[in-house]
């Protein structure tokens, strides 16, 4: 009898779950269609439209298209989405969601409305980039004041925080996807992707419902690739670009919470990671080259068009690269950074499946993220920030450097004596503790270091000798708060090692805030290497001689402004007479071999100029000037000696 009960009751339960999921399927595909029908319909529409009122995209040095195309359609896309939305919820009586309730859908179409009107006057008329970001941040504003926050995923954030966070990640997605839309269906097919991989990680953390904007979302933007697919008949332009950014950073607020925190933000970085990319290059390319002097940017940009602004559009997206590198094929263009979303979006889905493993999982993509980022910007942004760098046109002042470095070690020895507790006192930390033991470690070492003198070294032309006189400040200065506290601390042998351990961290700290610009000079320098290999300009020389004076030269060759300018050149290697160093690196140039060796060098190695960095006799420069000019090569003497006046 019990056994008939359970199965009969065990039947019924899987009747009841088929049912269901046929109901809910026919839901979803019913919304998934209409969706992309109304897409499908309205789009030619609003094509016509823009034609009529003007709205095209003219052919210019910055577009892709050659023939003007209309702009505007992504309004068939903003009505697809809210007609079906509104028409489900009049067709159940009752809202579609607990998360999306009426009201909140109420406030998304109010603000989607006020977007679309800022991005169609933009499309019609065009407005100043400034009035755009205040119509952004309005329309962000309004969302938070309608219940879209980021408060509680991350953190519980006090009221001011939150609203600017969540601004900025709303208004930061809007740019994203208006930055990335130069490329036919390439904004579009993103999003698409963007919303089937967020509906998927709803799905999988057993939310399905919530599922359902997502596929409608993605049904319209199915409708309007049809013809926004290269070759495009009609552009999103910015009414279209917009709403799509505000949808992807908008929705997954909906399911906040601390315990899907890779659902609700993790997952939308990562399908927006196509984007957020080329938004982050693309603020630091443009800010790079704002600070650039004139002579420089022209050189770089291979033109004369004047300053650029952080908010200017230029032509070194993703996308654009990707056509310079594809012989303008815009298809394997757009296919390729849609499949680079797609990954983004498999890694995210893989996170949210395997809760255990996705640090791991996150780690292992940051590190290929990593090479494939630098790969990507080391011949643009790297390369013009070297040449930043190396201009010296970062602004300084003698009144403020001092004090900058003052606070810098304040900061420095302060997290250092945090770190120093935290790892040998196995104690929580009072506030009395930090009030009264934090100064008697930080003070002393402050004071030597003022005694010694660091805060008037030019660290830029600091030698080893330098860098002792700072560890001993530092030592002694830990050496007198030992001292000092000796009496107050009971365990010797942990205040010892906790003297030892904040010594050693600040003399590590210190001394590397202040090799860090050499270090990133030095990176600089690695990168325009490798970019100017594939310059047709550059001139290819060879130094002769690997000793002292060739150090001098190459800070002269990186660091004089007329140098930096003019710069054309990249050093192939090293020649010198000793021939033990022949395979041994000297600043990182390899020693290729003798003097007696050079002319079969210079034909192996297509050189155009040889720089002597050696003293030399007047009859051996005779002779290697004879050498060269038979050749046809330049040849210079680089001289940096002691003359009477």
């Amino acid at each position: 009898m019990s056994l008939q009960w359970f199965s009969n009751d065990f039947c019924q339960s899987v009747q009841q779950l088929a049912n269901h999921i046929i109901t809910s399927g026919y839901r979803y595909l019913l919304a998934f269609v209409l969706s992309l029908v109304i897409s499908l319909g309205l789009t030619p529409v609003f094509r016509k439209m823009a034609i009529r009122l003007g709205m095209m995209d003219t052919p210019d040095s910055r577009r892709i298209n050659l023939t003007p195309i209309p702009r505007g359609g992504g309004l068939s896309i903003i009505i697809a989405f809210f007609a079906v939305l509104w028409l489900l919820v009049w067709m159940q009586g009752t809202q579609l969601d607990f998360l999306l309730t009426t009201e909140k859908l109420g406030a998304l179409s109010l603000a989607s409305l006020l977007l679309a009107a800022v991005g169609f006057i933009d499309d019609y008329r065009g407005i100043p980039p400034l009035v755009k970001l205040i119509g952004q941040i309005a329309v962000a504003s309004l969302l938070f004041v309608f219940g879209f926050r980021i408060e509680g995923i991350v953190v519980a954030f006090p009221p001011w925080l939150d609203y600017l966070v969540t601004v900025f990640w709303i208004v930061g997605a809007i740019n994203a996807f208006n930055l990335i839309d130069g490329l036919d269906g390439l904004a579009t097919g993103l999003a698409l992707i963007a919303a089937i991989g967020l509906a998927g990680s709803v799905f999988f953390t057993g939310n399905s419902s919530s599922t359902l904007p997502y596929i409608v979302f993605a049904g319209a933007c199915l409708g309007f690739l049809r013809y926004n697919f290269h070759p495009a008949s009609v552009f999103l332009g910015d009414t279209g670009s917009m709403f799509l950014g505000m949808i992807i950073a908008t929705l997954p607020l909906l399911t906040g919470s601390r315990k899907e925190l890779m659902t609700s933000l993790g997952m939308p970085l990562l399908v927006m990671g196509v984007p957020i990319f080329d938004t982050f290059l693309a603020i630091w390319r443009r800010t790079v080259r704002h600070f650039l002097p004139q002579r420089i940017l022209d050189q770089v940009r291979g033109s004369k068009e004047g300053k650029e602004g952080v908010m200017q559009p230029d032509k070194d997206h993703l996308h654009h690269r990707l056509l310079r590198r594809l012989m303008n094929n815009q298809r394997k263009v757009a296919i390729t950074l849609y499949l680079l979303a797609v990954l983004f979006t498999f890694l995210g889905l893989g996170g949210v499946l395997m809760k255990n493993r996705a640090p791991g999982l996150f780690f292992l993509a940051f590190v290929t993220a990593t090479i494939v980022v630098i790969r990507n910007f080391e011949c643009i942004e790297l390369f013009d920030t070297g040449k930043l760098i190396s201009a010296g046109r970062m602004k300084r002042s003698r009144f403020l450097e001092i004090p900058l470095a003052i606070s810098i070690d304040m900061i420095l020895l302060c997290l250092c004596w945090f770190l120093a507790w935290f790892i040998t006192i196995d104690e929580p930390i009072s506030r009395m503790t930090v009030l009264q033991v934090l100064p008697i470690f930080v003070a002393p070492s402050f004071i030597s270091l003022s005694i010694s003198k660091i805060y008037r070294r030019i660290w830029s032309r600091a030698q080893i000798r330098d860098y002792i006189v700072l560890a001993t400040a530092i030592i002694l200065g830990a050496i007198v708060s030992l001292g000092i506290i000796w009496l107050w601390q009971g365990d010797r042998y942990h205040l010892i090692r906790f003297t030892f351990l904040f010594a050693c961290t600040s003399i590590l700290s210190l001394c590397f805030i202040r090799s860090l610009k050499e270090c990133a000079v030095s990176f600089m320098q690695i990168f325009s290497r490798n970019v100017l290999t594939d310059q047709v300009t550059t001139k290819r020389i060879l130094v002769y001689g690997g000793g002292l004076r060739l150090r001098g030269f190459l800070r002269e060759l990186y660091s004089r402004k007329e140098a930096v300018i003019d710069n054309h050149r990249m050093i192939l290697g090293i020649l010198d007479d000793d021939p033990q160093l022949r395979g041994r690196l000297i600043a990182g140039y390899a020693v290729l071999g003798t003097g007696e060796e050079m002319e079969a060098i210079i034909d192996a190695e297509k050189v155009d100029e040889v720089v002597v960095t050696c003293v030399m006799s007047v009859e051996k420069q005779k002779d290697l000037s004879q050498r060269l000019r038979a050749k046809n090569v330049q040849a210079t003497h680089w001289i940096c000696d002691e003359v009477p006046l």
